[in-house]
């Protein structure tokens, strides 16, 4: 299956106001990194990732098998199954990734119930002999959660006992995952892997993804410039040093509009009184697909981005080739490239991204903290198109 993530662009966050509050609250010399990690986030709408799910379940060859959708573990549980083989009830409120995953199983059984059970009673496991048990989450960063869900299975003395003779394999479906967690589960798993064992564990767990990310490649995921990023990230005291770089320190850059990960960047989701989040609950804010899908709110006339102002300044300073001043700006040339074109259709830079009297007037405006003056954009000529004029302006 064929995926595509929806990604932020530079028009998107520079039109678009909660994102631009967000950025607010960061120091101007920050601001660059911060629209940097924006850039670099990769979202999965509702469709796309039940689609995905519902594919790699029919392609699993094995026949029939039992689906659980992984959830958040509350403390007071013990086992996963009550004294009576039942699996423990759902809370009423709504889980995020479990809903749609439960409905991804409803339609799954629907097709064909003798293929897929739907969180099964024990005593079905073992009237139908089942041996393939499939576990289902959308991200896995550290791996807690998946080992914690599996403790719980291997808390009744029965399944352990069909684990143990080799009666039952794991497949563990995740959208997306770290190479380290699959190291974790293994490890944290009942079992042992030693050469006299008929059935080593690492047999009989099996990892089904469409991303497997190493944490420490933090490059691949965000970018050249990933140390600016971490600095970022690291800069907020009032978010706990545990979650600055997401839970397990895994950096993922994967959302979902059904659910935030809590291993992305905590200041996107982590919220208290003296930070905003991009996400706060840790979900999807409704402006956000809409945004995604290109319908942008308008910025307020005659606001000119802070991104576009440093881009006049720093060539104001003889800078004007696009590599120096996305060296200097600690960006990708990409944006870069997209300011200078803002700068230039907006009459503030010729076409050789030398200032023009406008660039220069918005620079002073800037450092006065007032508004700078309203030219008409539109009637701005190049100098270099106007040779041995007298003005090369048109006259008020």
């Amino acid at each position: 299956m064929k995926i595509t993530f929806k990604r932020l662009s530079a028009n998107m966050i520079e039109a678009c106001p909660e994102a631009q509050a967000w950025l607010d609250q960061f120091p101007d010399e920050r601001q660059a990194a911060a629209t940097n990690l924006l850039l670099k986030l990769q979202f999965v709408d509702r469709d796309t990732y039940s689609e995905w799910v519902k594919t790699t379940l029919l392609d699993l060859r094995e026949s029939p098998c039992a689906l659980y959708a992984v959830s958040k573990i509350d403390n007071s549980l013990n086992c996963l199954w009550d004294e009576g083989g039942a699996t423990v009830g759902r809370p009423s409120y709504s889980l995020g990734s479990e809903d749609l995953v439960n409905s991804v199983f409803a339609d799954l059984k629907r097709t064909d119930s003798q293929r897929f059970l739907d969180h099964p009673h024990l005593e079905e496991l073992r009237a139908r002999k089942i041996k393939d048990v499939v576990l289902v989450d959308d991200s896995i960063g550290s791996g807690q959660r998946i080992s914690s869900f599996i403790a719980l299975m291997m808390a009744n003395r029965t399944f352990l006992s069909w684990w143990s003779f080799g009666w039952i394999r794991l497949h563990v479906v995740a959208f997306a995952r770290s190479q380290e967690s699959a190291t974790r589960i293994m490890k944290t798993t009942a079992g042992s892997d030693h050469p006299n064992r008929k059935f080593p564990k690492s047999e009989k767990i099996r990892f089904l993804g469409h991303l497997a990310y190493r944490t420490g490649d933090l490059s691949h995921r965000w970018g050249s410039n990933h140390q600016n990023i971490l600095a970022l990230c690291d800069s907020v005291s009032s978010i706990p040093p545990i979650l600055r770089r997401g839970y397990g320190n895994a950096m993922a850059n994967i959302v979902f509009y059904h659910s935030v990960p809590d291993n992305i960047p905590g200041m996107l989701w982590f919220q208290c009184a003296e930070w905003r989040p991009l996400f706060p609950d840790r979900s999807v804010p409704n402006w956000l697909p809409i945004l995604l899908e290109g319908i942008s709110p308008s910025r307020q006339p005659g606001e000119i981005p802070k991104d576009l102002i440093s881009i006049l300044r720093l060539v104001k300073r003889g800078l004007k080739n696009e590599h120096g001043l996305a060296r200097a700006m600690d960006l990708d040339i990409a944006v870069v490239g997209h300011l200078l074109s803002r700068g230039r259709g907006s009459g503030f830079l010729t076409d050789g991204n030398r200032l023009t009297k406008a660039g220069l007037q918005t620079i002073w405006a800037d450092k006065q903290g007032s508004h700078a003056e309203q030219f008409d954009r539109s009637l701005y000529v190049p100098s270099k198109w106007c040779v041995d004029r007298e003005t090369v302006q048109p006259s008020e």
